[in-house]
């Protein structure tokens, strides 16, 4: 899907929402201020590749956005160690193991870093300690009771009842967390189920055209991609499609994404 206006009003767009001049701009992409005030103003009508691909590093967005070409503003692709994914979750993804409309929809969800955030809650015992220094108090309670039982007799039955209802406010390790992770991941998904039953898609996919390539190729050799070297060998194809390679650099591409793989897993 296209957008309407000009690469330079997006580069206008992007340098006012940014707050960085357009002065400032030129100097970092190392063209002149006149220079790149023609291109905003739309004077000059070809932009080069150089100073197209500066101005999208330079903002982090994808030179189809700058264009016009795509709605999606991020770029098209990240490091795979920016993304932080393991190699397995990289094959998941590539292999088409893992249903890529559900994922967005899940990430894409407004309670989604609030379930990240729970779960790592649980994973670092953060709340364990709070609810085990909180059973720790009502024992601590129900043994004065179990103390005031022996010496005043008469206070027997309003004490066991007592006791009986502080045992029932004590709270597993991590039933709480558990709990809490449960009501906002099924709320998530009754979400979800809403609107893929209403036809509503997930955000464009910004991998677009390259990734479905790799998916594709992937689906083709399904049974050949048992290590990184069969991923990242596969990656690198389907990126000489789209970008001259010659052999030094697509094995050298290839040894960088080895790297940060094994370093992800580390």
């Amino acid at each position: 899907m296209a957008l309407p206006g000009t690469p330079g009003q997006r580069i206008s767009d992007l340098c006012n929402g940014r707050h960085i001049p357009q002065k400032e701009l030129a100097k970092k992409i190392g063209i002149s201020p006149s220079q790149l005030s023609r291109i905003v103003s739309g004077e000059t009508k070809t932009v080069s590749s150089d100073i197209l691909i500066g101005i999208a590093k330079e903002f982090r967005v994808s030179t189809d956005y700058i264009l016009g070409l795509s709605t999606v503003s991020v770029q098209k692709s990240y490091d795979i160690s920016e993304l932080g994914l393991s190699e397995g979750a990289v094959r998941g993804l590539v292999t088409g193991m893992i249903d890529v409309e559900i994922l967005n929809h899940l990430l894409e969800h407004k309670n989604f870093p609030r379930l990240i955030s729970l779960i790592q809650i649980y994973f670092q015992d953060t709340a364990a300690r709070g609810v085990m220094a909180r059973n720790k108090v009502i024992e601590m309670a129900t043994a004065s009771l179990a103390d005031l039982m022996k010496d005043r007799p008469e206070y027997r039955a309003e004490a066991r009842q007592d006791i009986q209802f502080m045992n029932a406010q004590k709270l597993g390790e991590h039933e709480a967390e558990i709990e809490k992770i449960k009501n906002v991941f099924m709320s998530i998904l009754r979400d979800i189920k809403g609107n893929i039953d209403s036809g509503e898609p997930p955000e464009e996919p910004v991998t677009a055209a390259m990734f479905q390539n790799i998916q594709n190729a992937a689906q083709e050799q399904k049974q050949e991609l048992h290590t990184i070297d069969d991923v990242t060998a596969l990656v690198a194809e389907q990126l000489e499609k789209v970008m001259p390679l010659d052999e030094e650099t697509s094995e050298q591409f290839q040894q960088l994404m080895k790297k940060m793989i094994k370093q992800m897993g580390k």
